[in-house]
């Protein structure tokens, strides 16, 4: 069933202004304040309405711009995520004028579908002190009570406590910052924290990078404290490697945990250089308060959108992984910008910026690799279940799918390559194929990759970090590469999830590519199978409409 929103902490003061104010006899005014912003409300909805690319069933913002998830913990039945939004406050030297500043929205869920909307978490002074509002951070794991550690530019790792299991009450602690700003002379930099409790300690990771010599590239140092006041630093975490890393990569918005009911550890972390978006991770051996990496992976690559990365456990054990899927569009991201001045039809042109990525369950696996799985929870959204067997994809042909098409979809699909050097799926085609996103698995290049080079006509999509305006020349810029390695025996099991502007892409338990794309055709909405080098057979064909969660 889904979640009624809830009312409780609005409600009082909604009766305020209703019952309280002289507001309350100017409803039937065309004119009055309240009948104004009801007006805005109802354009703003229609606004995000009628966006043919906002998603229907991944998580988004009510409103505007956000993003690094941040936070995300589990607490008495229900999943919390927090994420960097922006709202105005009055200017502290000027209160006529607003500026927009970084807050930590809340939402909640209790069974990781259906969100409901809480008050913000963690807001700024109004005193001038923090004029750029609150940047990333996390929840410390396993802490007695909830707890959020987050950077406050200008000041450091602050703290806040929650003062109700409902989680709408957070108090900063009196102490804040309580680990200031590094100097000149620091080795270690303060910046996006992460934080865990055990043992009667809390541990918290501290900054991108480490500037003590050998440990050149990403590295986050550690310190520890038995009050959350008083901390002490222990050095960096961890040594990176350059077969790994490039020594211009950075080690921001850390997360650390053990990995399921496994003798390892995860360190998950987004990354700045050498383009943006990057989500990346070390798995290895956590002991003496050092982690020790032994393997590393990408969950985005040159090309992709997939960053801020953060995870939780919950009641089962779960480790649930989330990530922040940046808009592309041109005019998508206009809050940036956090001291500027709030100009009436300047903001956002779309209304709403940025995506949740779908929760996924990540776990160890025997063979020693990193497992990818959807949440099973998204199965409760299935419609209109479709099914198909022993489809031949003759080489260089398209194949189509009798009935199955769509931008709101689940698929999950079975091929054997055979001998094929190439094989996968076609979505969001146009009748004449002037749109067309590929889905292309290589077994002799073990690779997976989605190439967006003809996703839309439009030009006013621009993937950041490697070029920043319309379409170049360099075609190989427009498709995202991961690495996917097969034995002989296994088939190519996709599980696809499209979401009007959102393609996640999970293969055979191991790998998840996940893309943004714009079609600007109401008709791209052909889902085709493909071959090249030698036919193939697609075993499997699932197919599911997907029931909207997404408000308005």
């Amino acid at each position: 069933m889904k979640e009624k929103t809830k009312f409780r902490v609005l409600f009082t003061p909604l009766l305020i202004i209703f019952c309280g104010s002289p507001l309350i006899g100017q409803v039937n005014d065309s004119k009055s304040p309240i009948n104004e912003m009801i007006l805005h409300a109802r354009q703003l909805r229609q606004l995000m309405w009628n966006d043919p690319h906002r998603p229907k069933y991944h998580l988004l913002p009510p409103e505007g711009f956000f993003n690094d998830a941040n936070g995300a913990l589990f607490w008495k039945g229900r999943y919390h995520m927090f994420y960097l939004a922006r709202t105005p406050i009055p200017h502290h030297k000027d209160p006529a004028s607003m500026r927009w500043v970084a807050v930590w929205d809340h939402l909640s869920s209790s069974d990781l579908i259906h969100w409901i909307h809480h008050p913000p978490a963690v807001i700024p002074a109004l005193d001038g002190s923090m004029p750029q509002g609150i940047y990333s951070g996390g929840a410390v794991k396993n802490a007695p009570r909830p707890t959020l550690i987050y950077h406050v530019p200008g000041q450091g790792t602050c703290i806040s406590i929650a003062q109700d299991d409902d989680l709408n009450l957070w108090e900063p602690l009196p102490q804040n910052p309580v680990i200031p700003l590094h100097s000149a002379e620091d080795e270690f930099i303060v910046f996006d924290p992460a934080g865990w409790y055990e043992d009667g300690k809390y541990y918290a990771l501290i900054g991108n990078r480490n500037r003590r010599p050998g440990y050149e590239g990403d590295c986050t140092s550690l310190f520890i404290s038995t009050d959350m006041v008083h901390w002490e630093y222990q050095g960096p975490f961890y040594q990176s490697d350059r077969q790994w890393t490039l020594e211009a990569e950075d080690a921001a918005c850390p997360d650390f945990y053990p990995l399921g009911d496994s003798d390892k550890h995860m360190l998950l972390l987004h990354g700045h250089q050498p383009w943006r978006n990057i989500t990346h991770y070390y798995i290895g051996e956590y002991r003496n308060e050092r982690f020790y990496p032994e393997q590393h992976g990408r969950m985005s690559w040159l090309g992709g959108q997939l960053s801020g990365p953060e995870s939780l456990i919950d009641d089962q054990g779960r480790n649930i992984f989330f990530g922040w899927l940046a808009e592309s569009r041109l005019g998508g991201e206009s809050l940036w910008g956090y001291d500027t001045e709030v100009v009436p039809g300047q903001n956002d042109q779309y209304a709403w910026a940025s995506v949740v990525s779908l929760p996924r369950i990540m776990t160890y696996r025997k063979d020693g690799r990193l497992g990818l799985e959807p949440v099973p929870e998204l199965k409760t959204l299935r419609l209109n279940g479709q099914h198909l067997r022993d489809v031949r994809i003759a080489s260089g042909q398209e194949t189509s799918l009798p009935g199955i098409e769509g931008d709101v979809k689940e698929l999950f699909i079975e091929i054997d390559p055979m001998q094929a050097q190439e094989v996968g799926v076609k979505v969001r085609c146009s009748p004449d194929r002037e749109e067309e996103t590929y889905i292309v698995y290589n077994p002799s290049a073990k690779s997976l990759r989605i190439d967006f080079s003809k996703s839309t006509l439009s030009d006013q999509v621009a993937y950041r970090g490697f070029f920043t305006r319309t379409k170049p020349e360099e075609e190989d810029r427009w498709v995202q590469v991961a690495p996917l390695e097969l034995p002989p025996d296994e088939n190519l099991k996709l599980n696809i999830f499209l979401d009007k502007s959102v393609l996640e892409v999970f293969a055979n338990g191991i790998q998840c590519i996940t893309q943004r794309i714009y079609p600007s055709l109401a008709e791209s909405q052909e889902i085709l199978l493909f071959s090249d080098g030698s036919d193939a057979s697609a075993i499997e064909v699932r197919a599911w409409d997907i029931e909207q969660v997404t408000p308005w």
